[in-house]
C-alpha cells in the first residue's frame, strides 16, 4: 500500500512538473528586419555635434536613409503584415509541428533576408557619409549608439513562470556575495 502510494505521488509529480511549451513573445516583422527610424536630432545631442556645418550634413545624410527606409518599409509593408500575421496566429503550433514551423523559417528566410541585406547596404552608405566628415570619437559614438538601437530590437525571451527553487550551493555563494562579487 505505501509503495503504491508513493510510485503514485512520484508519477504526479513528475507529470505536474513537465516542461511546458515556453510562451512565444509577439513577432514583430520590422523589427525582425532591421527596419526603424533615426532620430538625428537626437542622434546629434549623443555623438555631441556642435559644428552648424556638421549638423547639415549629418542630417542630410540620416534623412536619406531614413527615405530609403521608409521606401522600403513602404514596398514590404504587405509582405511584413502577413508574416508577422501568420507566426502571431500559430504561436504554439510552431514548437510541436515540424512541417508547419520548416515552412515558417523558410517563408521568414524569404522574405526578411533580402530586406536585411538592403537596411545593411544602406546602414554602410549612411556609415561611409558619417565617417567622412565626423571625428574618430564621433563616429565611435556613433557606432556604439547604431549597436545600442539595434539591440533594443531583439525581443526579449519571455521569464520563466515556474515555481522552481531558487538556486543553492557555491553557484548562490557566488552570484549573492556582497562587495560587488569580491571574495575578500
Amino acid at each position: 500500500m505505501k509503495k503504491s502510494l508513493i510510485i503514485l505521488s512520484l508519477f504526479i509529480s513528475y507529470f505536474s512538473f513537465g516542461q511546458e511549451v515556453p510562451e512565444m513573445p509577439k513577432f514583430n516583422a520590422k523589427n525582425a528586419a532591421n527596419l526603424f527610424y533615426y532620430n538625428f536630432t537626437e542622434i546629434q545631442k549623443k555623438i555631441k555635434i556642435k559644428n552648424a556645418i556638421l549638423e547639415g550634413k549629418s542630417s542630410k545624410a540620416f534623412r536619406i536613409y531614413n527615405d530609403k527606409v521608409k521606401d522600403l518599409s513602404f514596398l514590404n509593408f504587405s509582405q511584413l503584415q502577413e508574416l508577422e500575421l501568420t507566426i502571431n496566429t500559430f504561436g504554439k503550433e510552431l514548437y510541436t509541428n515540424r512541417d508547419l514551423a520548416e515552412k515558417v523559417r523558410e517563408k521568414i528566410k524569404t522574405t526578411i533576408t533580402p530586406i536585411r541585406d538592403t537596411i545593411e547596404k544602406n546602414e554602410k552608405n549612411l556609415n561611409d557619409s558619417l565617417k567622412s566628415f565626423l571625428s574618430k570619437k564621433q563616429f565611435k559614438k556613433w557606432l556604439k549608439y547604431q549597436r545600442k538601437e539595434k539591440k533594443k530590437l531583439i525581443p526579449k525571451p519571455p521569464e520563466n513562470t515556474n515555481n522552481s527553487p531558487p538556486p543553492s550551493g557555491m553557484n548562490n555563494r557566488r552570484r549573492n556575495s556582497g562587495m560587488g562579487g569580491r571574495r575578500y
